[in-house]
């Protein structure tokens, strides 16, 4: 029997508990759990990873990156390496990766840009945007930020209204308590035993009733994605269900 106490005051009692928290919570609340979680489960909690992958989208009132027939029409993937031209804002030359969404079916077609960031630049901007008091002017900040590089695409005109920014949503996993501060779980330059630590936080602890969920025990094939995370609440439910000597219906698992 698992006993959960909540803020509010409450005590609850559980034949099982399916855990999803993120891994970053779980780094971050070792004290969670008593008695302790065993301690090859707490090693690899701690041996994984985890990430601060940010996105920025910026909308336009159309796509002026292919507004015409011509070969220098733009569509997919967008890389700027090392730019040199953006010392004011980029005195690091930290390269941007963007993504173009306009060039989907008709139904899935956006006129956005999506901005991939990491690392030291994601802490930069994310703790600089948290410093402004407003949407508008975080919106603002964003848009001169990465001018230098939306405005180096094919047909940006500086006068046309086409080629300003309409609307700005940025993630801010890094300053998200709940999510652990961070985005999703990543294997670290000398990490020994990777696959091993996500096979034990995706066995969980049974034997008391305790099964992880989430990104962090998916299939290997789906580790860091929204579709991992539902794969392996599929799992653990087919797990539980096969404990109580039942058959799981209507269940697909990728192992």
């Amino acid at each position: 029997m698992l006993v959960l106490h909540t803020e509010a005051g409450e005590t609850l009692q559980f034949d099982e508990v399916v855990f999803t928290a993120p891994l970053g919570w779980l780094k971050q609340h070792p004290d969670t759990f008593s008695p302790p979680l065993p301690p090859r489960l707490a090693q690899a909690i701690e041996n994984i990873g985890y990430g601060c992958l940010e996105k920025v989208y910026i909308s336009f009132p159309k796509a002026f990156w292919r507004s015409s027939r011509s070969d220098k029409d733009l569509e997919g993937f967008i890389q700027f390496l090392a730019p040199t031209y953006a010392p004011a804002v980029n005195p690091n030359r930290w390269h941007q990766e963007i993504v173009e969404l306009s060039s989907f079916g008709p139904s899935d077609s956006h006129p956005t840009l999506l901005f991939y960031m990491f690392g030291d630049q994601s802490k930069f901007l994310t703790k600089e945007v948290a410093k402004l008091p407003s949407k508008e002017k975080k919106d603002d900040f964003l848009y001169e930020w990465f001018k230098p590089y939306y405005s180096r695409l094919p047909h940006y005109d500086e006068d046309s209204p086409d080629c300003q920014p309409i609307a700005c949503f940025a993630t801010d996993w890094l300053n998200d308590e709940l999510a652990g501060n961070g985005s999703y779980s990543n294997f670290q330059t000398g990490l020994q035993e990777g696959d091993k630590d996500i096979e034990v936080m995706r066995e969980g602890v049974p034997g008391r009733g305790l099964w992880l969920a989430g990104e962090h025990t998916a299939p290997f094939v789906a580790l860091g994605t929204v579709t991992g995370a539902y794969w392996s609440g599929e799992s653990v439910g087919k797990r539980i269900v096969q404990m109580y000597g039942k058959r799981p219906r209507g269940v697909t698992v990728v192992d």
